[in-house]
């Protein structure tokens, strides 16, 4: 710091005279207490930090009566440019703790930094809170800067308090958004505000700025100790209550915001008291634990038994920003496993244990949730299930339209009116840009993939979706099969997978984020229009095609298999009339949408009855899941058992403190990832349940009040279901193991151009579907599968179960985390031969025995082993039978 130039002072008068003048076309600044500024001696000025903005106002109005600099965070001080202005400014640096800044002797910087700026006669201005606002009114905690360097103030130096109101509900504030705006984004919005309001008709937003000199106050207080004197300046800035929110108008000619405080604002005092956690014993080591204490006791001279896991550093514990750094330094140097984070995401003891652990996931970088705050109407999901798709989205949608809706960490937050036209806009470009009926949609599981399906619904298009993870031949098989001329996609997902698709597909594919941009005026005022009036949306029929999806694969070539809007909605309604969940329930979508089961639940549902999603695109990126997982506080799980095993390996009941449900099917579920999740949920339940593409998908599901270990549970109310001897084709009795049919109105009616194809029998002048499952049903109504048709072979005249000989040797040689082996067989070829996949080195005769021990026949014995580098998996984590076969029968 130096002693300025008359001409450097004379310009910074020029120039803040200047932007008062700017300033006056979106706010009327009312000074109180000026005088108080025109005394002679150094003043240290303490203002209170409602919003980005209030520091350029406070300036531009101190430069009217006085000169003064600022102490500014290194964050703000480096920026290009910025940093120029501030050092010919003779601002004062200090280090951003809260930016990552281990700098422990900030404190003292900052202390030597002002008094030297005093022996300058200098005027310097430092905010005691050292960060915005997140309520109505100036909370400072245990921040210290302002306290020590009023502790050693020089004795000419006067205390002058700033208390600025009128900010709260500004778009410069966390109360827009929940979030600190962008300055940069911000102020340009600005400047075309002021331009659309032709600069003089901006409506102005009142401010008032009051100077009260509190320097006998504050030198007191800062003696008696730092909880005293921010006390005291607490008290100061607060002396009017809490200020209520002021949403204002962005045009003269707007009429008044109709708008609520954001659910969720960073770092809010308020949220930080409601969000104790609930953590198990269990889940921290015990020593670990103890040893977090005791860094954390010798850092604030507390003791350690009297800190609990679940204090808040801040709140409870009485920790400011050095503190943290000073806490964070040593449980670093005591575990190696240690996982940096932001300082500003380390809030309670558990967070401290988990960055000690090196499992700390920091959701800094996610764009803000909205998904926990309260729906408008807060009731049991119940689905009409005479209504087609499109008729219950634009009902559900034209209603409540300010509730939230989806989110994902592309897009952040989206409401359901956002989302409805967003929805109508895209159906008018797809009008222009997809002549056909069949439109491919080939996205992971993002907000964006379910809003392009609603637009194909508002378009009269028919969705087809696409799996990428299939191989050129199939997927070309596919796109063949359905027809289809135009793929929707996005660029940045297509670099990703390029590999994996053929090259005759490129020239198909439409880039969203290349078309989005350049819609013309035309249609999106179409758009806008059918938004604005629901009633003149296009909507379809019950019994009209909804989508087309297609069969896994895992053992041939995939069937396309068209379902209708009926079957769909029926039986998400028959779901939902088995088990009560809440409308207000958080869904976590990871599922590809080309799984029926992803797309049906987590992309129709949503769409349907409006209940919050999250979505996540890749569901064996853990890591990833369980970070939003934790950011946006899931309830609901939807997921196959080995994606839940993924998960469940690699967080702790950290994560899954929120999960009220996880239902799961598509595979068996394994009793050690049933009682793994049990253990780390808070009276989490799984719901397992059984389903097949044709079916919409789902057929049965375990009830929430009895689950039976191995059933995938009960039929769905108005299903119809018979097991019928695979040999003699007639009816079986209870606990008798057969072909299981299935008849309902979530049965579709046929694959796509494949007459040929005849899954269905009359049964009592009644059509079921033939499901190509083995199984049972006991006296009590609940299903138990027992293996697929096509994983059976015969040999020597008896049916040999595939999976019955998989999951012993899974058994034995199974791991939790991967695949290791798969069991695949053939009767086509002579003799038959059953073979033995893995990764591992396993003996034949070893396996064999262990088979024979566990009840397997000598006729179904391994034949040969082989080793592979990797099990092929399917997009949707199933094993992919179908490339095994090929290497037996080729």
């Amino acid at each position: 710091m130096k002693q300025h130039h008359p001409l450097i002072i004379k310009f910074a008068r020029i120039f803040f005279s200047w932007l008062r003048a700017i300033l006056s076309l979106r706010y009327t600044i009312e000074v109180k207490g000026e005088e108080v500024l025109k005394q002679d001696s150094p003043k240290l000025i303490l203002p209170n930090h409602q919003a980005i903005m209030d520091p350029i106002v406070l300036f531009a109005h101190l430069y009217k009566y006085t000169t003064a600099v600022p102490v500014v965070t290194s964050g703000y001080y480096d920026m290009p440019v910025a940093k120029t202005m501030f050092s010919s400014w003779g601002a004062v640096r200090v280090s951003d703790l809260e930016a990552g800044s281990r700098n422990t002797n900030v404190l003292e910087e900052i202390v030597k930094s002002v008094n030297h700026g005093f022996e300058l006669k200098k005027n310097i201005v430092i905010y005691p809170s050292g960060q915005i606002a997140t309520q109505g009114y100036e909370k400072i905690l245990n921040k210290q800067s302002a306290y020590r360097v009023v502790k050693e103030l020089p004795q000419d130096v006067e205390v002058i308090a700033a208390r600025i109101r009128g900010f709260w509900g500004s778009r410069w504030s966390k109360a827009w958004t929940g979030k600190s705006p962008n300055f940069f984004g911000m102020l340009l919005k600005t400047i075309g505000f002021l331009f659309v309001n032709l600069l003089f008709f901006m409506p102005r937003r009142k401010i008032t700025i009051e100077f009260v000199n509190v320097s006998e106050q504050t030198k007191s207080n800062s003696q008696l100790g730092k909880n005293e004197f921010n006390t005291f300046l607490e008290e100061t800035y607060n002396v009017h209550g809490e200020e209520p929110v002021n949403y204002l108008k962005a045009h003269f000619l707007a009429t008044k915001l109709n708008r609520d405080l954001p659910a969720r604002i960073k770092n809010a005092l308020k949220k930080v008291k409601h969000r104790k956690q609930e953590t198990k014993e269990d889940e921290i080591p015990a020593n670990t634990l103890k040893l977090v204490c005791l860094c954390v006791g010798e850092v604030l001279d507390i003791p350690s038994e009297q800190i609990k896991e679940t204090d808040y550093l801040q709140v409870d514990l009485g920790a400011d920003s050095l503190n943290l750094v000073e806490i964070l330094s040593e449980v670093e140097n005591s575990f190696p496993t240690f996982s940096a984070p932001q300082i500003t995401e380390i809030r309670t003891i558990t967070d401290l244990c988990m960055a000690a652990m090196g499992k700390f996931q920091s959701d800094s970088d996610l764009p803000q949730s909205n998904l926990d705050k309260d729906l408008t109407q807060i009731e049991n999901i119940k689905i009409n299930p005479y209504k087609s798709i499109s008729e219950l989205f634009v009902s559900t949608f034209s209603n409540n339209k300010q509730d939230s809706f989806t989110y994902d960490a592309m897009l952040g937050s989206t409401n359901r009116k956002d989302f409805f036209l967003k929805a109508c806009v895209v159906a008018e470009l797809l009008k222009n840009k997809v002549p056909e009926k069949h439109v491919g949609i080939m996205l992971p599981a993002l907000q964006s993939t379910t809003l392009l399906i609603a637009a194909c619904y508002l378009s009269d298009k028919i969705p087809v979706m696409l799996n990428w993870t299939v191989g050129n031949k199939v997927l070309e098989h596919c796109i063949e099969t359905a027809g289809i001329k135009k793929i929707l996609s996005a660029g940045s997902f297509i670099d990703k997978v390029k590999e994996m698709l053929p090259e005759s597909i490129h020239s198909k594919i439409i880039l969203l984020e290349k078309e989005v941009p350049n819609i013309n005026l035309i249609t999106k005022l179409k758009g806008a229009f059918k938004a604005t009036f629901p009633a003149f949306t296009q909507t379809n029929q019950p019994d009209d095609t909804a989508v087309i999806l297609f069969t896994s694969g895992s053992e041939a070539l995939p069937k396309a298999v068209p379902l209708s809007h009926k079957n769909i909605v029926s039986d998400l309604s028959s779901v939902f009339d088995m088990i009560e969940v809440s409308n207000n329930e958080i869904f976590l979508s990871f599922l590809p949408p080309f799984h029926s089961f992803g797309f049906t639940v987590l992309s129709i549902l949503p769409l349907i009855t409006g209940v919050k999603i999250a979505y996540t695109p890749n569901p064996t990126d853990a890591r990833e899941v369980l970070k939003i997982l934790k950011h946006v506080q899931a309830n609901v799980l939807i997921g196959t058992p080995g994606f839940l095993k993924l998960l469940l390996s690699q967080g702790t009941s950290y994560f899954f403190k929120s999960i009220h449900y996880a239902i799961s099917g598509a595979e068996a579920m394994p009793l050690e990832v049933k009682e793994k999740f049990e253990s780390m949920t808070k009276d989490g339940l799984i719901l397992e349940g059984y389903g097949i593409t044709e079916c919409s998908p789902v057929i049965s599901l375990n009830p929430v009040e009895k689950q039976k270990l191995n059933s995938v549970g009960k039929l769905l109310p108005g299903l119809s279901g018979l097991i019928i001897d695979i040999e003699t084709g007639k009816k079986l009795a209870t606990g008798e193991t057969g072909m299981i049919y299935i008849s309902g109105d979530n049965v579709f009616g046929g694959y796509l151009d494949q007459p040929e194809l005849k899954p269905f029998k009359t049964i009592d002048g009644k059509q079921y579907y033939k499901t190509g499952d083995l199984g049972y049903i006991d006296d009590e109504g609940y299903l138990f599968i027992t293996g697929r048709l096509k994983r059976f072979i015969k040999i020597a005249g008896e049916m040999i179960s595939l999976p019955f000989i998989e999951n012993i040797l899974l058994e034995k040689y199974g791991e939790e985390d991967q695949q290791v082996l798969a069991v695949e067989g053939s009767d086509k070829v002579s003799p038959a031969d059953i073979v033995l996949f893995t990764i591992k080195d396993i003996d034949l005769m070893e396996a064999n025995n262990y088979l024979l021990k566990n009840g397997v026949a000598a006729i179904a014995k391994i034949k040969r082993i082989e080793k592979v580098d990797e099990i092929p998996l399917l997009g949707t984590g199933k094993i992919n039978y179908r490339v095994l076969k090929e290497k037996i029968e080729k």
